[in-house]
């Protein structure tokens, strides 16, 4: 019988492989079960993107006969702070809102935003800062701190800049002060 499930192994894989890794993200994320669109969508951006046993190619190369770059890749419903752009914002008005990576535009070379507090709720952007680091450690504060401190031991040396105490992975700078640098376990 034509078009029934056991004729159509092949597209019925790929639903499978499709709703797997939907249900993944949307376990994963929290975020409402209406996404899954968004989260579908993404899916397919990723799975076009990423080489297959069957060629050697991506499909997208072969569609547009170009290389991709997964260096646009994010972690689906990850939390960020996004920049929209709004003409009628005055200097001192919030720049940025609160949302969630959902995925990709579809035109452009931008992301799209589940913005809950938002009056559109899905909000596309080029300008975001995505917490990756949050859904990865629980907390990215003091990440950037840490790879700039030398744990070694070491002389105490002068600066005359200031002086920099390290307290619990954190950085205490006070200026204009000519003491040695010191390191407070």
């Amino acid at each position: 019988m034509p078009d029934s499930l056991d004729q159509n192994g092949i597209a019925e894989r790929r639903n499978r492989t499709l709703l797997d890794m939907v249900r993944s993200m949307m376990t994963s994320s929290k975020l409402p079960k209406f996404l899954w669109v968004e989260a579908l969508k993404t899916t397919v951006y990723i799975l076009n993107r990423v080489p297959t046993k069957a060629i050697s190619k991506t499909p997208f190369e072969l569609f547009k006969d170009w290389k991709s770059s997964l260096s646009r890749v994010r972690i689906w419903g990850c939390p960020s702070e996004v920049r929209v752009y709004n003409p009628q914002d005055k200097k001192l008005d919030l720049m940025t809102i609160s949302g969630y990576f959902v995925g990709y535009t579809e035109r452009s070379n931008g992301y799209r935003f589940y913005c809950p507090s938002n009056n559109t709720r899905i909000v596309e952007s080029r300008n975001a800062k995505f917490l990756e680091d949050d859904l990865i450690s629980g907390s990215d504060k003091g990440l950037s701190i840490r790879s700039n401190v030398d744990n070694s031991e070491s002389q105490p040396s002068t600066s005359s800049n200031g002086l920099i105490i390290v307290v619990h992975n954190t950085l205490i700078v006070k200026t204009r002060v000519e003491q040695p640098i010191q390191t407070v376990p």
